[in-house]
């Protein structure tokens, strides 16, 4: 962590140790870990590298293509400005969530306004 909080430097870091620690893991534990440590990107607010590595990833057997985790992450998060980033909506787009909150409504923090939507 020492290595990961200097603003000017831990981005790199960052990049540097999390692929040497997924690639220290088993295999079909790799995608797990490295959904997990990514978010070391959002608790030190490296926020645009975050969302880029996000939506990078092959999500097709994860538990990430769960609606609930976007909305979830997004919920306790929202300190971080995590759900007000322009990527949050590509994300939540790229899953298909737009398309459940059309019919069912969106959480507490997003809404429509004039046909877009628009999270706080």
């Amino acid at each position: 962590m020492t290595g990961a909080r200097d603003p000017v430097t831990g981005q790199a870091y960052l990049d540097r140790r999390i692929p040497e620690i997924v690639a220290s893991m088993p295999e079909e534990e790799a995608y797990f870990w490295q959904m997990i440590l990514t978010k070391w990107y959002l608790y030190l607010g490296f926020l645009d590298r975050y969302f880029e590595l996000i939506l990078d990833l092959d999500r097709t057997d994860s538990t990430w293509t769960d609606a609930d985790n976007p909305v979830q992450v997004g919920t306790v998060y929202r300190r971080f400005a995590f759900t007000t980033h322009p990527k949050y909506l590509d994300v939540v787009e790229s899953m298909g969530i737009i398309d459940i909150w059309e019919q069912r409504g969106p959480p507490d923090f997003c809404e429509k306004v004039g046909g877009q939507w628009v999270c706080e």
